[in-house]
């Protein structure tokens, strides 16, 4: 599933692999690209906003393992970036600005601290890794925290796939694929799923201009 502002794109298809990103994206390379840390979803973008709620479980995960130095700390400075993004339109430039900078200094500062537990050193090192991919969301405005929304957009296909046990034919697959982008695109506009199908059926874009 592909979602930005504007548009949702569903494509079913045997692999998660980096080919099917490739395929759908052609030689469109977007700004940034909002992911978790699976590996095919690296180096689509020009930039890369983590899923900051994927970051938080991570750390949750530490921290009922044991972990008391590194998962703490990193939880709440992923929590403070998830609220400063949720606020970013009330909030100036140059305030956005100083708030990214203090949450890479303590982020600098908290990955140089050994942890306590195993968990915690795992994820530490993979923190290290992803050092710059974190707060992209503080003061690149429309850009989210997390990749939720494109969560929710997945989770009707893969009950329908569960209750269905897949697909049998290909041409079915991309059926389905169409349906649901066309849908999911339409609520972005306000339309009704009826609505949506009926304008495409019509040949018209469920894509609608902005109101003047």
């Amino acid at each position: 599933m592909f979602g930005c502002a504007t548009a949702v794109l569903h494509k079913v298809a045997p692999s998660r692999g980096k080919a099917v990103v490739r395929e759908v994206l052609g030689e469109h390379v977007p700004a940034v690209w909002v992911s978790d840390r699976f590996a095919a979803q690296t180096g689509h973008g020009e930039s890369r906003q983590l899923c900051l709620a994927h970051l938080l479980r991570d750390a949750q995960y530490a921290i009922d393992a044991g972990d008391t130095v590194f998962a703490p700390p990193l939880k709440e400075l992923l929590l403070r970036a998830i609220d400063i993004a949720r606020r970013r339109e009330e909030l100036q430039d140059n305030t956005l600005y100083q708030y990214r900078c203090r949450l890479d200094r303590e982020l600098d500062d908290l990955v140089t601290r050994p942890s306590d537990s195993h968990a915690g050193e795992k994820l530490r090192g993979q923190i290290r890794r992803v050092r710059c991919e974190l707060f992209v969301c503080v003061t690149n405005p429309g850009v989210p925290a997390t990749n939720n929304a494109s969560e929710r957009y997945l989770r009707p296909a893969v009950i329908f796939r569960k209750i269905t046990q897949g697909f049998n034919a290909e041409w079915g697959a991309a059926f389905y694929a169409g349906v649901r982008s066309v849908v999911d695109t339409g609520r972005l506009y306000g339309l009704s799923p009826l609505a949506a199908i009926r304008r495409v059926l019509a040949g018209q874009s469920v894509i609608l201009p902005a109101a003047a």
